[in-house]
Parts: C-alpha cells; sequence; structure tokens
C-alpha cells in the first residue's frame, strides 16, 4: 500500500496477490483523489481481504464517485473519484 499527494489530492495504489511475491503475480489498482481513508488491523507482515466491495456513490459529492469496503471484516474503507489497474505479468 502506497499513498501519494498530487496536486492536493491523495492517490492510493493497493497492490494485491494470491502469492507470497506480490511484485511477479499481483495486480496492482490505483485509487485517485482518495478521502477519508479508514484502516484497521495492519501492520506485522501482509494483510489479507476477504470481501472488498466497490459501490458506487450517487449523492452528487464533489470529487466522489466511488466507495470501497471490506465488508467482511473492515480492515479498509475509504472514497474515490476513479482507478486503474496495473498487471504485474506485463
Amino acid at each position: 500500500m502506497k499513498l501519494e499527494m498530487v496536486d492536493f489530492k491523495y492517490n492510493l495504489s493497493l497492490t494485491m496477490s494470491s502469492s507470497e511475491d506480490p511484485e511477479i503475480e499481483g495486480v496492482t489498482a490505483i485509487f485517485h483523489d482518495v478521502s477519508s481513508l479508514n484502516l484497521s488491523g495492519f501492520g506485522g507482515g501482509l494483510t489479507q481481504f476477504m470481501d472488498l466491495v466497490v459501490t458506487r456513490i450517487d449523492r452528487g459529492l464533489d470529487r466522489i464517485r466511488y466507495e470501497l469496503r471490506d465488508i467482511e471484516d473492515e480492515k479498509i474503507s475509504f472514497y474515490f473519484f476513479t482507478f486503474s489497474v496495473r498487471d504485474h505479468k506485463e
């Protein structure tokens, strides 16, 4: 996980993999313009997510289009505007 500020907006890179070497077999999702980031149970090695869900937000909020949540263990949640994906097998 990596959080970076670009033009006073935060981008979050989240690398996910089912193997122990995510740089070889992983997928990285870059979430753009992240807000309201909530984390729980992180640290001490790998963090496992069981059920991540992305929901479209249609409330007319400025710079918020989606919400990502871990619905099983509530380890992560945040709002974001858009995203892109990079496959590590490229």
